[in-house]
């Protein structure tokens, strides 16, 4: 092989790797990074003696995408839209449901980029609607079990019946421990920013500094200590 041959094939490799570099890092993927704060957790981490563990699953509730489809978890999908259905027709509530879904729908994309390696399913205009519609419930049933969870037997709205399976004193102390441990788990959690656009709109004004923060940090507070 002569020089002058040599020289074009290292060209030509050179060229291809400068084009592979240049695209390492393309700014539409790399602006989508900064929105991320959701994560699935890699399978090489959930591989325990050649099985996938459950440890990263959640065993009641999902919240989120990630493990919505999961049957083992449809039991709490009712009692999800009953939380929905009392936070909306509370008398101190300052939003109706379409009102809701239409400030969600200003955010939708950006609950959307909060969850790396979302599926197909969930991604684009085209599945919105239904991404909202998780999104609208999930936040609204955590939002009611977090409040119902700190505040202690006379804090429990007295429109849920007393014999609520979730909403009532006997239901909250049955249902909580289980439900904070899931919303803990990194594939099971739903946007701050989602939680604040529930709270904004229920109470009519945006909550105060670090309202939100404050109730998921309170209410998961003793779960976190008893780990």
């Amino acid at each position: 092989v002569n020089k002058v041959e040599f020289g074009c094939r290292m060209s030509s490799w050179v060229v291809d790797m400068e084009k592979k570099v240049q695209g390492a890092e393309p700014p539409a993927k790399v602006e989508k990074w900064r929105k991320h704060c959701i994560f699935r957790v890699p399978l090489r981490f959930k591989v325990i003696d050649g099985r996938v563990s459950s440890v990263y699953k959640p065993q009641t509730v999902s919240l989120g995408p990630f493990h919505h489809h999961e049957k083992d978890l449809k039991p709490m999908e009712e009692h999800k839209l009953r939380a929905v259905h009392h936070l909306l027709h509370r008398d101190s509530c300052k939003t109706t449901l379409s009102e809701l879904v239409a400030t969600m729908e200003k955010v939708g994309e950006e609950l959307q980029d909060a969850y790396m390696e979302l599926g197909n399913e969930w991604r684009g205009e085209e599945n919105r609607g239904k991404f909202l519609e998780m999104m609208i419930i999930d936040g609204c049933f955590l939002l009611e079990v977090m409040r119902t969870a700190i505040g202690g037997k006379y804090s429990i709205p007295k429109d849920y019946k007393q014999d609520d399976p979730v909403f009532s004193w006997h239901g909250i102390q049955h249902i909580k421990p289980f439900v904070l441990r899931d919303m803990l788990l990194v594939e099971n959690q739903l946007p701050l920013r989602l939680l604040e656009k529930i709270v904004t709109a229920e109470s009519g004004r945006s909550p105060a500094g670090t309202q939100v923060t404050r109730l998921v940090l309170t209410s998961s507070d003793g779960h976190l200590i008893s780990q």
